[in-house]
């Protein structure tokens, strides 16, 4: 919610999706549908972050059919919302190409999730022959032409951010 308020002066609509987050949940996602701007799709039960992606890549293309892209950002308090804005930005200037934001991993990030993406960083450099800071961010500005290929992505986990990367790198 604090992310929302922070980005409410977006020019663009926001498409928050909650992936059977629960009813614990319900009021939190009720307060984003309230805001204005603010859209909520819901799935009964948790399906997985790769399928959360795919559904609000499917809501926002339909929906939005002129749109020439799509930014992500995880509502976890990972990204700040002036990076979320640098992306949208330099997505806009270049709207044909897949925009990262990488993170920073200092020593308050989990040892599980440092050592998961350099793992990934240095499998992905070995195999593709690209060099990426961060390939399991969340905070991406992502063409049209990569969310609407990765609508035929059958990974339901965090391995569909590694697939896009490899889809982007072959569109």
């Amino acid at each position: 919610l604090e992310l929302l308020h922070a980005l409410e002066p977006m020019r663009f609509p926001i498409l928050v999706v909650n992936d059977g987050s629960g009813e614990k949940f319900r009021p939190l996602f009720t307060r984003c549908a309230a805001l204005p701007g603010v859209e909520v799709v819901e799935h009964a039960i948790n399906l997985g972050k790769g399928a959360a992606l795919r559904t609000g890549f499917n809501h926002a293309l339909c929906r939005f059919p002129s749109a020439t892209g799509i930014v992500t950002a995880a509502a976890d308090g990972q990204h700040h919302p002036d990076d979320v804005r640098k992306v949208a930005d330099a997505f806009l200037d270049h709207p044909s190409r897949l925009v990262l934001g990488a993170r920073q991993f200092r020593s308050d990030v989990p040892l599980r999730s440092r050592s998961g993406n350099q793992f990934t960083r240095g499998l992905f450099r070995l195999l593709h022959g690209a060099n990426l800071r961060d390939t399991q961010t969340g905070l991406r500005g992502i063409p049209r032409s990569l969310a609407e290929a990765m609508l035929r992505s059958t990974a339901f986990g965090y391995e569909f951010e590694l697939d896009m990367l490899i889809v982007a790198r072959q569109l």
